[in-house]
Order: structure tokens, then sequence, then C-alpha cells
């Protein structure tokens, strides 16, 4: 008789984190679903997760490279060998008091992620993709209501009213990196007579299913939310009430001042919506019992600040903040500290985003964590010596990929490479094994343990999850979190006294009087019970140090930057005669992003269960004009890169735009080799050495570009 039984555990195609069960049969997985007590629901990716679990082309033990970089030459070798070569190359940094220019380029699951600890007891920084996607709403809520948001998940649409408002721009849940159980949540809330409305250049599953679709100019989200802005504060439509008790003292005078010439007609100009349209969604936003308003991580711009910010205003004075169907301001569980902690160091002082021309810009504003764009340019200024990667795949995710990819390869004088050594934890072959010294090989979430806290995303709700091996693990892998743990044991046993990761977990989990054992016995979730709302009454106070919403970004005052700038990303103002099309970089419930586990994942690449085309897409209109037919070969060029790439005509593109899917340029494993397509980073600036104002402010600059079109 067969052994059939459901585990809970998490799901980690992607970086939502949902709950799962899988079915485990003979201890093989045979069927994953979503938990019912995390609300029930499981994307396409996720699903697919078996098929990374149980692909042929799983890594299975550790490489060392033999040749050179970008070769993609490597033999197997053991555990014992890796550990002791990255151990020796550590030491040999910290001797020469260069361990601030270690990198880990990781996304980090919790707060407290082990690698995280080990990073900074080398004396080394966190790199992440998180800059990539929402550093810019991040930052603004944080200097707007001192609330770290929700990151890259959505509202609680959960909580939406009738009669709600709900605000997609250029967001894309249904298929991008939600919580699978979003999409439901929105109909849901459709269905109880709340309103959708989707501003995006593209016309795309969201819009389908909306009550009005608002084809905007991309980029130009900040000017027409400027627009709306105007009207609510010139005709008295705003929340008085709110903003005189909440909103400091001056604030709302200066925002008045600002918003003067800021009207529906002049921002329609910029943003490419009528003005009549932006005067009727402030006005239904105005009667609206609630607004709630999600952007970033499906289509993002250079001037993701300005609009953080335009956002952040709007949101103030329709009284929308920590209200049901608004924005939430998600409290974070005081998990318990592991002691001794080692200090992290002084990234301002030390930390390798100071780099490039015009390197001084950085000192107006904040980075809390390092980008990662300026990898490249820290190699080339000596700035980075070592650089660990877990979960990324940076060949094909940064600005300008070429430019990394060749950073990777540049050599000193006597011949060693400027990169002292690069080590790539991975599940599945991916580009930037290429370029890698080591690659370990890693666990799925169905061979591993892992606490995930991430209290800020959608599934806020459950605070805490925990991964859980279900099987044993393939071949020789090990989880990232274990081998740092290890080697921080041999290197650090001072920071590294607990038994292992579960011990570690439990220590973190007992700041909230739980256990892994608990957790466990909880479904493998826990949860305070309550998400609660309007908690700034409670306190009394924003946590800001005015103690109030602060509108008006003092900080940015000595360089003329304190109120949120209309205009579209300064790479779309840039050479419109010669690029004449605004590239729009969209994402697809098919890939984590360049993620090689989705790219080389048999189910979701193939044409009928996944996708495995990456056409270039235009409106007919546009195709005319080219002289181009459907399906033709075209050439598509920016300032810094040229790819060829098959044309695919649509209505559902805004003209003058041309739309390709982020993520794809993969030719590593025989599943992602099979297709001829492009990165669209291959056409995007290097940010290392074109520092404009928007790296710096907008973060998302890394998908902003114009470019021409050519037979």
């Amino acid at each position: 008789m067969h052994e059939s039984k459901w585990i809970p555990t998490v799901c980690y195609q992607c970086k939502a984190e949902c709950a799962i069960l899988a079915r485990v049969e003979d201890g093989v997985v045979k069927e994953v679903k979503g938990n019912p007590r995390a609300r029930g629901k499981m994307c396409v990716k996720g699903m697919a997760g078996i098929t990374t679990l149980y692909s042929n082309e799983r890594l299975k033990h550790p490489l060392k490279r033999v040749g050179e970089r970008g070769e993609g030459k490597f033999e197997r070798i053991g555990w014992d060998e890796a550990m002791d070569i990255m151990e020796k190359k550590l030491r040999e940094l910290i001797a020469r008091g260069e361990g601030h220019t270690f990198t880990y380029s990781m996304f980090p699951h919790s707060t407290t992620d082990p690698k995280w600890r080990f990073v900074n007891a080398v004396g080394g920084f966190i790199s992440t993709g998180l800059p990539h996607c929402d550093s810019a709403k991040i930052m603004a809520h944080l200097h707007t209501f001192g609330c770290f948001p929700n990151h890259h998940i959505a509202p609680m649409y959960f909580t939406v009213p009738r009669g709600g408002i709900m605000i997609l721009s250029g967001r894309h849940p249904f298929g991008c990196l939600d919580d699978a159980c979003v999409p439901r949540d929105i109909l849901d809330a459709k269905e109880r007579g709340a309103k959708l409305v989707v501003i995006d250049p593209i016309f795309r599953t969201e819009a389908a299913k909306a009550d009005w679709w608002i084809p905007i100019k991309p980029g130009g989200d900040a000017a027409l939310f400027l627009g709306m802005c105007h009207h609510l504060l010139t005709k008295g439509l705003y929340d008085k009430a709110f903003c005189d008790k909440w909103v400091r003292e001056g604030d709302m005078d200066r925002l008045m001042a600002f918003i003067k010439d800021k009207t529906p007609k002049a921002m329609s100009r910029i943003c490419d919506v009528p003005a009549k349209d932006i005067i009727k969604l402030a006005e239904m936003c105005a009667a609206a019992p609630s607004v709630c308003v999600d952007a970033f991580k499906s289509i993002m711009y250079g001037n993701a600040m300005d609009w953080g910010q335009a956002w952040s205003i709007f949101l103030v004075i329709t009284g929308n903040l920590d209200n049901p169907g608004g924005q939430p301001m998600p409290e974070i569980a005081p998990m318990a500290p592991v002691k001794p902690t080692p200090p992290a160091p002084d990234l301002k002082a030390l930390g390798y985003h100071r780099t490039g021309p015009n390197r001084d810009k950085f000192d107006n504003y904040t980075f809390f964590l390092e980008p990662t764009w300026y990898a490249a340019q820290a190699v080339k200024d000596d700035g980075l010596k070592v650089f660990f990667a877990s979960e990324c795949n940076p060949a094909l995710s940064e600005m300008g990929s070429g430019e990394w990819r060749e950073a990777m390869k540049m050599k000193n004088p006597d011949g060693s490479y400027k990169l002292e050594l690069f080590v790539l934890t991975e599940i599945l072959p991916s580009e930037t094994m290429k370029w890698a010294d080591l690659v370990l090989p890693d666990q799925t979430n169905f061979e591993r343990w892992e606490l995930l806290y991430m209290p800020w995303w959608y599934n806020f709700g459950h605070t805490a999850a925990v991964c859980r091996p279900v099987v044993e693990p393939i071949g020789e892998s090990r989880h990232a979190n274990r081998v740092m743990i290890e080697l921080g044991k041999r290197m650090f046993p001072e920071y590294f006294v607990f038994k292992d990761d579960v011990e570690y977990y439990d220590i973190e989990l007992s700041g909230v009087g739980m256990s892994m054992r608990e957790v466990l016995d909880n479904g493998a979730l826990w949860s305070p019970g309550t998400v609660g709302f309007r908690k700034y009454e409670d306190a009394g106070r924003f946590n800001t140090p005015s103690g109030k919403i602060e509108l008006e970004w003092r900080m940015y005052e000595n360089i003329g930057r304190q109120w949120p700038s209309p205009e579209l990303p300064l790479e779309f103002r840039k050479d419109e005669e010669k690029y004449p099309f605004i590239l729009v970089n969209f994402r697809t419930i098919f890939l984590n992003n360049t993620g090689a586990w989705s790219q080389n994942n048999a189910q979701l690449r193939d044409p009928v269960s996944g996708l495995d085309a990456n056409p270039l897409i235009i409106n007919p209109l546009d195709g005319a004009r080219l002289g181009v037919a459907d399906g033709d070969i075209v050439t598509v060029e920016s300032s810094t890169g040229k790819v060829r790439v098959p044309v695919q005509f649509t209505e559902k593109i805004k003209p003058g735009c041309a739309g390709i899917i982020h993520g794809f340029g993969q030719t590593m494993g025989k599943v992602a080799a099979r297709g001829p397509w492009f990165g669209d980073n291959e056409l995007i600036a290097d940010a290392g050495t074109h520092l404009d104002e928007q790296d710096l402010r907008g973060g998302e600059a890394h998908v902003s570009t114009r470019v021409r079109i050519s037979k």
C-alpha cells in the first residue's frame, strides 16, 4: 500500500512565498496545491515547481571553473574543497582589511536571513534586487509615512468595500509575482461592487477585467496623479479633516503652492491622458469610500521616486492610509535577535554604490541596501573583490547586462581577474554560471528548511511561514543558508554558536512566543490573528521625525527635489527623434523574471502549458508607418545596444510604444536555449557608466529606454 500525505510548506518559484500543500507519495512529490489555511491559491509557476525539483538538468554537485570565465566549463569537486576555496579567499580579504569589498547578491527572504548575518561578520554588504523593483516605493513611503510598505505585493483587496476604487498603475497582478490569491480577491471585490481602473500602455488581462482602461503614455503616472491632486485640492474635494489632523504643519500650504500649475490640462500634455479623464478619475476617487493604488514590479520607469511621492500625496489627501480598501501600513512582528549579532558595515562610507562618474551625488540620497547594478563599475574601480550570488541571475538582470559580463572577465596586468572570486548557488543551469568560479548546487523549496518572515507582503496576514523539506534532497545539493552557516562556524564561531538553521529560526521565533515545532503544528504558518486599521490613531503619531505625515521631502531641499517632478523619465525625454519608440518591458505569469528556474522549466517554457515566444509587440498603425509586416524580423536598436527579433502586431499596445517581455535571453540549459530570444537589458544603458539623476532617485531606470525599429 502506498503512503500518501499532504504536507504544509511554502512555494518558492517566485518571491511571493505562497503557503502550499505538497502531496508526497513514497518519498516523491506528486501534487501541489494552495494551502486553504492561507487563502488556498497557487499559480502556474508554483504548480510547475515539481518540474524544477525533478528536472534532469538539476545541478547535483559542486563545480569549479576550468578555463576562462564566460566559457562555462567546469569540473566536479567535493564540498570540502568548495568550502576551503571560499574560506581561504575570504580570510585573505579580511587580512588585507578589505572585508567591505565582499558582496552577497541575494533576495533576503526575511529580515534576519542567515546569509545576511554571514556577510556582516565578514564586513561586507548585501546587494539585492529590491532596488530593481520597489526601492522608490519603499523610500517614498518611508519618507512620507515613516512606514515600510508591503514590498512588491498588493494592497489588501479582500478589504475593499462596495464602491471602493482599485487602481492598477502599470501593475500586472494577474500575471506577475503576486500572491496567487490576489486575482481572486480583486474579482471578489468587483463582485461586491468595487471598481477596477487599469492605467497601462498595454491592454492585458487586468484591463480586460477592468471597469475602465486608461492607455497612458509610459512614465506619465506621476503627471496623471499630480493632475488629479490639483483638481481635488483646488475644488475642495480632498479629505480636509484628515489632512488638518495628520499632515505636518506647513506642508499643505507648500503643497498648494507646488500644485498650482499642475492642472489636469498641463499634466495631460505629459501623460497623454485627456484632461477630462483625469478630472473624472479624481472625482470618482473623491466620492469613493476607499481608494487603493498598486504599481511597480510589472512596468517600472526611471521617474519612480517622483511617481512614488505623487502616489503618496494622493493617498494622503484622499485619506486612504491604513483603512479598509486603502494603503495598508503593516506592523513588524518582534522576532528575537540571535546574539551576539555581527555589526553591519557603514554602507554610506564603504558601499560600492559610491562608484562611477559623479559619485558625490550619492550623498544626496538614501540607500538602504546595495543596488546590484553598480557591481560592474565596482569591479572596475577595485571596490568589489569577492562576489557571492543566490537566487538571482545578474548576467541577464543588470542594466547593460553585457557590461556586467565584461566586468566579470576584466583582468589585472598580471593576468589575474579583478574580481578575485565569484561563487554562485543555483538549482538549474543559469546564464550567470558561465562567469562563476564556483557553482554550488542549491535546494528547492521541497528540500530545505527556511523561516520566511516578510510581514509587509500581501501574505503579511500570516507574518511568518516555514518552508520545510518534504523529500530527500537531490544529489549533493545544500541550501545556501546552511552553506553560509557552516562557513560561519569555521570563520566566526563567536557569531555562529547555534547548532543549525532550525535552531537559528527557533531563537528568532521566541520573540513572538513561538517555536519551529509550534509553527509546524499550526500548519507551517504563524499570524497574530489580526491586521488592524488606522494604527496611527492608537499610536497618536506616524513614525516620521515630526510624528506627522511629511508631504514635503525636506531632506532633498538642498538639491531642489523636495516635491515630485511630473516629467517623463529622463531616458524617455532624450533622443526622441532618433529613437521614436518607448520600450515597455513587461512581465508574464510564466517567468520569474530572469530566474533560471522558470527559464529552464520545461512546463513553463512549453508553447502549450507555458510560454516559448517573446516577439516585439507594436501597434499595427506603427507597423504600417515602418513598412513592416506582422511576423517580420526587425532590428531593434537603442543608444547602447542592438538586437534582431520577430515583430507581432496588436492593437492592445499604445501607438508609439514597443513591448517586450522582461527576463528572456538565457542560453544555458537545454530548455532555455531552444529559442532565439533576447534579454531586454541588452538594450538598456549600463548605470555604472552613465550616472544620471534617475539612477539615484528612481532606481527603476534600469527598464527605461527609447528604441528605433527597422526591417
